[in-house]
């Protein structure tokens, strides 16, 4: 893992006003990690990225959103349209395979949202 400096970490920290990109809850700076928009693909070889017809994301300030871990460690090695996806199908997972969440919507105590997946950096106002 490349070691990113300090100067270029805040940043990163500081280009959504300190919040996470994607689903813009709040970051304290020694808990934010760093997410490559377009991923990196540690150790993929070039030959298997171009069968998938992906690319090899830069360790690069303009390739840097700040993260919170679980929106990180979910997003993985998704570009966002792929991620964005994968979120949409979570949704009609946990509708299909958890009676908790079944249970509490019978309740109301949940609700399911029709809207699209839109992440924090998309939104209008995101100076908050």
């Amino acid at each position: 893992m490349s070691k990113i400096k300090k100067e270029t970490r805040v940043k990163v920290w500081e280009k959504f006003n300190k919040h996470c990109a994607y689903c813009g809850c709040v970051l304290e700076y020694n808990k934010m990690q760093i997410d490559h928009i377009t991923p990196k693909f540690r150790g993929t070889t070039q030959s298997e990225l171009d069968y998938y017809g992906r690319i090899k994301g830069k360790d690069s300030l303009d390739n840097y959103n700040p993260s919170c871990a679980p929106c990180n460690s979910s997003k993985s090695t998704f570009d966002l349209d792929d991620w964005r996806f994968e979120i949409q199908q979570k949704k009609s997972r946990i509708i299909r395979d958890s009676s908790t969440f079944r249970l509490l919507k019978r309740f109301g105590l949940v609700s399911i949202s029709t809207d699209s997946v839109k992440f924090y950096f998309e939104k209008e106002d995101h100076n908050g």
